[in-house]
């Protein structure tokens, strides 16, 4: 058994102490109207006044606010506005919507905000769709990436699955996703995976440290300094799940006593070994933080929408009034299943452990019922219909999906994530219900223009069209908003 150090034998005597003194006297009086002043203190700093107007937020940390504090505009023109602060390309513009997180209700792009001295609404500026492996790192799972014509593709100097496409993310992208992915794994909104014993358990706390390392790790390097060198605020407590910090506060200080040791040698060792000797750039820690990510919380990058009707025809038809819960990602499309009881490692930490055959036997039969069952990807969608709270999604070969959800803002906003979705990996100048359709994409359609490409985008286009001599592209530009490009098909350069 360890001895325990004489530094908290005095700690502790202290407290013990403290705990003996009666608090009625004066001077302990004044210590405790001390302490209370500067809770309020903190109090009123943490309570920030509600904004005036629509406040558009970001999750980089050098980005003030945008402000709208009169006038009318749709969602799309304010993130068009949001994505100039932040350096977005238009070609990843069409990942991005607006959040309320105190509602925690996504805005359709054609949402109209009619802003006036009543408007009180905080907003953020969030990635929202989402594909998993992106980034290519996950041999067990198909890399993601954005189609280019075979010339570009040719001369694409990157990862040898480059003959695919090339990256979803550019650079600020990337920076943008990164400041997201830290705040939703702090926030818990992205909460980490349901642990199944204790070990498991142990495993994910390890993980959400390293996670803190990568962070702490990138917040140095870009500020060209040494681990060492770092402030003394610059603490693990910042960059890992709000719940596991609570949690850790619990435990006795000798466990935090070692919780801090380890951390501070897991840094200084990724110091040693990785920083200092330049092996690994930032770009490096940000894929290896958002790849962790996925891998790290529960079902990431997915929305899950709660229904108290579903109704799917087809050549199995379903229908039940259960709770049922609906799942929209990226990679996988269209799921649906009953909604699962409670975890039952959750319910075994408050009651006696039971004997581990019954306790296998109620896990099987769990995830027989957990399971996800597909309904369909994006490109077989044909389109969906909106009454009220109802969301209607039609699918080829007649199958259709009809659920009912909490509100018609959540029927826009599942509406709107599906729709937008379908644009990404089928058809990028469609939209499949006119109660969310994109203005931009309307008017494209009325004026024939072409979304953002490139130029060899647009060149691939007037050959497949026969490439004669006077076709053209009318196309935005994918590097500037506002910006509408021709190219034309012509045999010679008159010079």
């Amino acid at each position: 058994m360890a001895t325990v150090p004489r530094s908290l034998m005095t700690l502790r005597g202290v407290t013990i102490k403290a705990n003996m003194v009666s608090l009625t006297e004066p001077r302990y009086r004044t210590a405790m109207a001390f302490c209370a002043k500067i809770r309020n203190a903190r109090k009123y700093e943490v309570d920030a006044a509600p904004p005036k107007g629509v406040e558009i937020h970001f999750y980089l940390a050098d980005r003030s606010p945008l402000l709208f504090t009169e006038g009318a505009y749709t969602a799309e023109e304010l993130l068009t506005e949001a994505a100039q602060k932040c350096h977005i390309s238009p070609l990843c513009h069409n990942l991005f919507a607006l959040y309320n997180e105190k509602d925690d209700l996504w805005l359709p792009p054609n949402h109209l905000f009619k802003i006036d001295s009543s408007t009180s609404l905080k907003l953020y500026y969030r990635v929202r769709f989402i594909f998993t492996n992106w980034h290519g790192t996950n041999e067990s799972e198909p890399s993601v990436w954005r189609y280019y014509p075979k010339k570009q593709r040719d001369h694409y100097d990157g990862n040898k699955q480059a003959a695919d496409g090339t990256p979803i993310l550019d650079a600020s992208s990337l920076d943008y996703i990164f400041a997201q992915g830290q705040y939703e794994l702090v926030k818990c909104l992205a909460p980490v995976r349901d642990p199944k014993s204790d070990h498991e358990m142990h495993e994910i706390e390890n993980e959400c440290l390293g996670m803190a390392v990568l962070a702490i790790s990138h917040y140095a390097i870009k500020k060209n300094m040494q681990l060492p060198e770092l402030p003394k605020d610059i603490s693990y407590k910042r960059y890992i799940p709000e719940t596991l910090n609570r949690t850790i506060k619990q435990r006795n200080i000798l466990t935090r006593l070692r919780i801090n040791n380890v951390f501070r040698n897991f840094l200084k060792e990724f110091n040693n070994k990785t920083i200092c000797d330049s092996s690994v750039s930032p770009h490096d820690l940000k894929v290896k933080y958002m790849s962790t990510l996925e891998t790290l919380t529960k079902n990431y990058g997915a929305e899950i929408f709660e229904t108290t009707s579903l109704n799917i025809t087809s050549e199995k038809p379903y229908k039940s009034h259960e709770l049922h819960e609906v799942m929209v990602t990226g990679n996988d499309g269209i799921q649906w299943r009953l909604k699962p009881a409670p975890d039952p490692y959750e319910k075994e930490k408050k009651t006696k452990k039971k004997k581990s055959d019954n306790k296998n036997k109620s896990d099987s039969r769990a995830n027989s019922k957990n399971q996800w069952t597909s309904f369909s990807y994006f490109p077989e969608i044909t389109h969906i219909v909106v009454k009220e709270d109802t969301v209607i999604i039609n699918n080829q070969d007649n199958k259709c999906m009809e659920l009912k959800v909490s509100s018609p803002e959540v029927a826009l906003s599942l509406t709107a994530l599906i729709d937008g979705y379908f644009r990404l990996t089928a058809d990028a100048h469609h939209y499949l219900c006119t109660d969310v359709a994109p203005p931009l994409i309307v008017h494209n359609i009325m004026n024939g223009c072409h979304g953002p490409i490139c130029t060899e985008y647009a060149i691939n286009k007037l050959r497949q069209e026969g490439n004669e001599e006077g076709m053209y592209v009318l196309r935005w530009s994918c590097t500037e908003f506002n910006h509408i490009l021709m190219t034309v098909a012509c045999s010679k350069m008159s010079l």
